[in-house]
């Protein structure tokens, strides 16, 4: 189980981050101390929900698929 800053820190996140997606529905439990808490496996699932809806994080992908696929050529040819 996760807090706010080491799922932060784990996803590579700001806290204010995590706490915006907690409000938008990421399930999170309360630790008798108050503290929230969220599930590593959880947290990872939303994070790759996001990336994958993300248009800027595809537009990253792409770019890097295609700088790769040159050098494939060059090293086939």
């Amino acid at each position: 189980m996760l807090d706010y800053r080491q799922a932060a820190r784990r996803v590579r996140r700001s806290v204010r981050t995590i706490k915006r997606w907690h409000k938008a529905g990421l399930k999170m439990s309360t630790a008798p101390d108050g503290r929230r808490l969220v599930e590593e496996s959880r947290l990872l699932a939303w994070w790759r929900d996001r990336m994958t809806a993300d248009p800027v994080h595809q537009l990253r992908l792409r770019r890097q698929d295609e700088a790769v696929a040159p050098q494939k050529e060059i090293t086939d040819g």
